[in-house]
């Protein structure tokens, strides 16, 4: 395979020579076309696109950036959409149709046949961040009384149609999941083994419900590379692999790193200037709004730091440190929630530890500068009023860095959503007025 040359694309392209660079893209891996497309300027995204035929452009677009996906969607007439949807697995296709606009939907519903239109229309049902949102319904299922040879003969007619067979899947008469075949104790058995010998009936399934959040959790507890996905009465209804985890593991982290700085996951790299305002602004407001409430509480000992102008400089010492301090702990505990590690029983465990190193750490840090601040000014008075206030500070920092994200989970809240404007604010109040009226009580 001849390696992918930018320079050589845009030279066929430049040159339309179409006919040459579809042959070339054919021998080329899908992930390495799809880098390509979001390497090139956009006004050849679509042209290139067009040149793939179905199953290499079923590959590639979900690899593509969602921004310039988004533009090849929207000027794909539906008779490609529909073949391109026929040479992808049902997960994927979902995905695609769920970014379409709701009459391009409907017209490559329409022409898809019943069995497909009524699967796709299941599956779209289900929400996005859910079991149901992520499985594909390719599976193959066979039946207790069926012998090893049958089931062997079961998958190879079927196993065009379903991608990395890892399992096979028992169900009764009434299509519930009874029990998980492995390939490798299939192959290794005799002849004439059944099913319900060789079977193994210690089931861990997701309901079709479920959160995708809590979905990543049992593959990771359980090490799992594919889970069954099953409705209230047990039925198998499709199935979740490992890579569609990987997937929803790297949206979470960028959701979760995004809503920590006030960003929406869906402001990338490419998204339009315009696009990126609106996303960024409403935080930056609201971020403004808490900024006022902070300098009014300063505002208040603004006689004092007129007459000791020291504490001006000083004070960025305790806000700084103080929110800092409650990022980290709001990153723990965020984390901890994120990955089922908090639950009802432990929550306060984990409150109180961080509220306990919050506090060593902030008599730690406060002797400190207790000792810069008398060897700097040679004032005992002041040395004591920055370490007081870091103590209290940092304490501040590990009591709402903890809580507010258990509270905000409680009510059913993004923790990772609103926590640390909240902190931030807090801990800045918090320290500035431990600072200031220690100040104003001892010096002035």
């Amino acid at each position: 395979m001849i390696k992918i040359d930018y320079d050589q694309v845009v030279h066929l392209l430049e040159e339309r020579q179409f006919t040459e660079l579809a042959a070339f893209l054919k021998e080329q891996h899908p992930a390495d076309v799809a880098e390509l497309i979001n390497e090139l300027p956009q006004e050849f995204h679509l042209e290139l696109f067009t040149l793939l035929d179905p199953e290499m452009a079923s590959n590639v677009l979900s690899e593509i950036h969602d921004e310039f996906r988004q533009e090849i969607l929207d000027h794909t007439n539906s008779e490609r959409l529909v073949n391109i949807i026929d040479e992808m697995e049902t997960d994927e296709a979902v995905d695609m149709l769920s970014e379409l606009t709701d009459d391009v939907t409907q017209d490559v519903l329409s022409a898809l046949d019943d069995e497909d239109r009524t699967n796709y229309t299941q599956l779209l049902s289900y929400p996005e961040e859910s079991a149901g949102g992520l499985m594909q319904t390719e599976i193959i299922a066979v039946y207790q009384k069926l012998t090893r040879n049958e089931v062997i003969e079961d998958i190879r007619q079927n196993y065009e149609e379903v991608e990395n067979i890892h399992r096979v899947y028992v169900i009764d008469d009434h299509h519930r999941l009874v029990g998980i075949l492995d390939i490798g104790h299939l192959l290794l058995a005799p002849d004439s083994a059944i099913v319900a010998e060789m079977m193994d009936t210690s089931l861990i399934s997701a309901q079709v419900d479920m959160d995708q959040e809590k979905v990543v959790n049992l593959f990771r507890k359980y090490d799992m590379y594919v889970l069954p996905v099953v409705d209230e009465h047990n039925r198998l209804l499709g199935r979740i692999t490992v890579d569609d985890i990987i997937d929803v593991m790297d949206e979470e982290a960028t959701e979760d790193a995004y809503r920590l700085v006030g960003l929406n996951e869906e402001d990338r790299v490419f998204t339009r200037p315009i696009n990126s305002v609106k996303k960024r602004l409403p935080w930056l407001t609201l971020n403004l709004l808490t900024a006022i409430l902070i300098s009014s509480v300063v505002g208040i000992f603004e006689e004092t730091i007129a007459r000791l102008s020291i504490l001006a400089v000083l004070m960025p010492i305790v806000a700084g440190l103080g929110g800092n301090s409650g990022t980290q702990t709001l990153t723990v505990i965020t984390r901890g929630i994120a990955l089922g590690e908090l639950t009802l029983h432990n929550t306060w465990k984990a409150v109180t530890k961080e509220i306990t190193v919050g506090f060593i750490n902030g008599v730690i840090i406060g002797t400190l500068v207790f000792l810069l601040a008398f060897l700097l000014k040679f004032d005992p008075r002041l040395g004591f009023i920055l370490g007081v206030a870091m103590v209290c500070n940092m304490f501040i920092a590990g009591l709402v860095g903890s809580l507010i994200p258990v509270i905000l989970k409680s009510l059913k809240i993004d923790p990772a959503l609103a926590s640390s404007v909240i902190i931030t604010m807090l801990t800045d109040i918090g320290g500035y007025a431990c600072f200031l009226g220690l100040a104003t009580l001892l010096i002035m």
